[in-house]
């Protein structure tokens, strides 16, 4: 008997199907027809294993997935040429191990221009002053003319030798505590005559060298138990940490 390729074998049986099936609708019989078909097992043998079919589409949309050749099911896992190499791995950036610092906010930069300290005017030695200046523990006392705030020569060099000691001392600050004349009932007047004379002192000691930043001038007006024996006509300036004793000092010519 002639031996029959598999491909030949399912498509005569397919045709002899349908030809039963025609035969029966032409006779009006619902009977099934048979047919006999032999086949070889080497012939089968021959054809190799079999192929497996491609990913078909089905009912409800889905897809059927197949095995490939080499038993690897398609997105099970990726095939051995797809795994990156190490020269691969080693480009790729690090992983970080800690979170990223916190950014530095810096305050914007502004450019504010910068003014030279206007100094005040100079004060020029008055020849009707009759005042005086004596030395006092850690500074010098000037002794001023009824109501007036006018220096005579020796009340100036006095402030500008007072001066040249604070240039030794940068770390220290001048204080003058200023007194003025006047009534118990009107404090404002002796105040403000304490001030124009604390006032014409600091321009001596600034125009001598010292810094203005380092003068403090307080206008009490009138003397109080603060004041260590000066009297209302009278200013004392020392530098910081120094008190002013009510013992009377020598004169300074």
């Amino acid at each position: 008997m002639q031996h029959l390729s598999l491909p030949f074998f399912r498509r005569s049986l397919h045709g002899l199907a349908l030809l039963g099936v025609a035969t029966c609708g032409l006779c009006g019989l619902a009977t099934p027809t048979h047919a006999q078909v032999t086949t070889s097992r080497s012939a089968l043998d021959a054809l190799g294993a079999p192929q497996h079919p491609a990913a078909t589409p089905h009912e409800g949309g889905t897809t059927a997935t197949t095995t490939g050749p080499g038993g690897d099911v398609p997105g099970s896992h990726a095939p051995a040429s797809a795994i990156a190499s190490p020269a691969a791995l080693a480009s790729l950036p690090p992983i970080a191990t800690k979170p990223p610092d916190n950014p530095v906010l810096r305050p914007p930069e502004l450019h504010v221009p910068q003014h030279p300290f206007p100094p005040p005017p100079e004060v020029k030695a008055s020849p009707d002053a009759r005042g005086r200046a004596e030395r006092i523990p850690g500074g010098t006392r000037l002794h001023f003319t009824s109501q007036s705030a006018d220096m005579n020569s020796r009340m100036i060099t006095a402030l500008q030798t007072f001066a040249t000691v604070m240039a030794k001392l940068p770390d220290q600050h001048v204080i003058v505590a200023a007194y003025g004349e006047g009534r118990q009932d009107d404090p404002s007047t002796p105040r403000r005559v304490a001030l124009s004379r604390g006032l014409a002192a600091r321009s001596v000691l600034i125009h001598a060298g010292v810094a203005p930043t380092r003068i403090y001038v307080r206008a009490i007006g009138l003397p109080d138990e603060n004041a260590h024996g000066a009297g209302a006509d009278c200013i004392d300036v020392t530098r910081s940490g120094v008190v002013a004793s009510d013992t009377t000092g020598s004169s300074a010519h």
